[in-house]
This record gives structure tokens, sequence and C-alpha cells, in this order.
């Protein structure tokens, strides 16, 4: 192990802030960071619409928000509703049913006897 200090992103090797980087952006960047972590959790195939989107951005807004807070009460109440907007994500719609060669859906529809199904 090296007592060398690794810089975080937007910082230097002491530290500090580099010129046009500030906390603002450097949230914005860690909350990306999640985001990207829970499509890949969540929809790892894609197939997530606007409102999937939108909640998963606002959930890992809250769970950056848990990270960097100290007052655990806040902590654990940005945690439920980063929680809870995870649970309200629909699955992806499963891909409709292949379409076999419709000449040989149409002689099986019509060799079909009446009445039975």
């Amino acid at each position: 192990m090296s007592g060398d200090f690794q810089a975080a992103p937007g910082r230097d090797k002491l530290g500090r802030m580099l010129p046009g980087m500030n906390s603002r952006k450097l949230k914005q960047l860690k909350v990306a960071a999640k985001f990207d972590e829970l499509v890949a959790e969540f929809f790892p195939h894609g197939g997530y619409g606007v409102m999937d989107e939108n909640r998963l951005r606002l959930a890992a807004a809250h769970y950056i928000d848990a990270d960097l807070c100290r007052d655990p009460v806040i902590r654990q109440r940005a945690t439920r509703c980063a929680e809870y907007l995870l649970h309200k994500l629909r699955p992806p719609a499963p891909p409709p049913p292949a379409a076999d060669d419709p000449a040989a859906l149409a002689l099986e529809h019509l060799l079909r006897k009446p009445g039975v199904l």
C-alpha cells in the first residue's frame, strides 16, 4: 500500500477543487454515477420509460443525500424515500410473441374444426 493520496474526481492531488468545479457540479457527477448504477441494476437491457428514468434520477439523488448527510434521521428518511421510488418502478414489458409463418397460421386456422377452440 503506497502512501500516495488518490485524488477524487474534480480535485487535484492535494484535494483542492480544480478550476470550473464546485460542490454542486461534484454532486451532479455523483448523482449521474449512481443513476448509471441503478439503471444497470434495474434495467440491464434498457426498456425504461420517462417516468422510470425520472424516478431513478430522484432515487439516485436521495441515495447521494443519504451518503453525505450526518444526521441519522435525515439519512434514514432519504434512504426510505429512494427505496419507495425504486419500488414504484415498472419492470420492462415482455417482448411481443414472435410471429411465425403467417401462411402456416392461416392454414391452421382454416383446418381447425368449428366449435373447438
